[in-house]
């Protein structure tokens, strides 16, 4: 009788680095890390925004170590007997094509793979990286996106259509807030279309789960909806008791000017906040650290301050801007001077949230302090962070967090930008062709 194939699951860094726990949630099979992916771990120790997971990962294997004796032999990791052992061996890169004989810790880790799998081991290699997966590939190996206890769902948008009587909408309008059974199954700050033939209203499910109207012509510093879901997030924007808006959506959808436009209303209209401070992770020009970069700290920010001050040219004059900068009311930092910092009465953007892997992405909004405010604004189509998957990042803490009072999601999917913008976002965002 043939012997049963173990089935092993070879973890590069990206993996511990996105998911600390990662270790113990591959059930009943067996896991096993190459020595160079510790050795990964450590030289990210003191990373700005990895720092934090490579630090927790290190501390699960030290505790793994005092209570194992060492890290060597498999030993238990959950209660389904999953297993988890250090590889320091199977690292001989002649199991690997000449291509991929060069010394690296990719192709340590792919040889550590190919070796196993050699022996009669099912073996599948589990990545964010997707040129590790393609090697992979190549070399004959599975390989997987680590997707964090499997794909979350990236479908939903914050709004729902409600068919409904002329009535309904008539009353909606009369009083602002009507019951309606259907909204105590959705999630609270959820944004509802309504129709009625031809007529038609917008609402929002709030924490009684009462349907209450989305005003046609709420604004923000003069910024006014052009449609129904430009229209819900104002709505959302403007409601001081929800701390966390997310804002989703391809380029040109108005994520950005809305949540500027936000922040303005808050800093020098109803003056609930001293400034406002939009944080943008340094990956989406080339994932240079800052250090690294020529100039003052200024000069260096140059790159990542300019969409933020297109956004504002496209929602007020010159004499306000000049205003808004001089007075230092206004601050646009890398991500990583969010660490060791307790913001209060400040209402923050985090801006291309999508390139921010969850730990991260968590720390960040840990450092809220009393009477702040955070909107996130991202786009999962377009990731410059190729450590972090479509399934994870923004998508599990948007799913986490919906429902909560404190929450409210709208993705964005009309374009406000020209006709050709449009036409080659949608082609960026389609599938490629086989």
């Amino acid at each position: 009788m043939t012997p049963l194939r173990k089935r092993i699951y070879v973890l590069d860094t990206s993996v511990l680095l996105a998911d600390p726990k990662s270790m113990t949630r591959f059930e009943e099979h067996d896991v096993v890390l190459p020595v160079v992916v510790v050795l990964e771990l450590e030289s990210k120790r003191n990373h700005p925004e990895l720092g934090w997971s490579a630090r927790q990962a290190l501390r699960q294997l030290e505790h793994w170590r005092v209570k194992h004796g060492n890290l060597t032999t498999a030993f238990s990791v959950n209660d389904a007997g999953g297993t988890l052992r250090v590889e320091i061996n199977h690292q001989d890169l002649n199991a690997l094509p000449p291509s991929l004989s060069g010394d690296s810790n990719d192709h340590r880790i792919l040889a550590v793979a190919q070796n196993l799998a050699a022996e009669g081991n099912d073996v599948t290699v589990v990545t964010k990286d997707l040129p590790l997966r393609l090697k992979a590939s190549i070399v004959g190996l599975d390989a997987d996106e680590y997707r964090n206890e499997l794909a979350r769902d990236d479908s939903w948008t914050g709004i729902v259509e409600l068919e409904c009587e002329g009535s309904a909408i008539d009353e909606l309008f009369d009083h602002g807030s009507i019951d309606d059974e259907r909204a105590r199954n959705l999630p609270c700050n959820t944004g509802v279309v309504m129709h009625a033939g031809s007529q038609s209203a917008l609402a929002r499910i709030h924490s009684d789960k009462s349907l209450h109207l989305v005003r046609r012509d709420g604004q923000l510093f003069d910024v006014r909806g052009r449609s129904a879901e430009q229209r819900i997030a104002i709505d959302l924007l403007a409601d001081p008791s929800i701390g966390i808006v997310s804002l989703g959506g391809p380029a040109g959808t108005g994520k950005s000017v809305l949540a500027l436009a936000a922040g303005l209303e808050s800093v020098l209209e109803q003056r609930s906040h001293k400034r406002v401070v939009v944080f943008r992770p340094l990956y989406a020009v080339g994932g240079q650290d800052l250090g690294y970069l020529p100039g003052s700290e200024f000069e260096k920010m140059s790159p990542w301050a300019a969409a933020v001050l297109d956004g504002l040219e496209a929602i007020t004059g010159p004499e306000i801007i000049d205003e808004v900068l001089h007075r230092d009311l206004l601050e646009v930092l890398p991500l990583t001077h969010i660490r060791g910092r307790s913001l209060t009465d400040t209402f923050v953007i985090i801006d291309e949230a999508q390139n921010l892997e969850r730990p991260v992405l968590l720390t960040a909004l840990s450092r809220l302090g009393e009477g702040s405010r955070v909107v996130l604004t991202h786009d999962v189509a377009q990731r410059d962070n190729l450590h972090v998957g479509r399934h994870d990042g923004i998508i599990p803490v948007i799913e986490a967090l919906r429902g909560h009072p404190i929450f409210g999601h709208v993705t964005l999917t009309r374009s406000e930008r020209s006709e050709i913008a449009a036409v080659v976002t949608e082609l960026l965002d389609g599938p490629l062709d086989s």
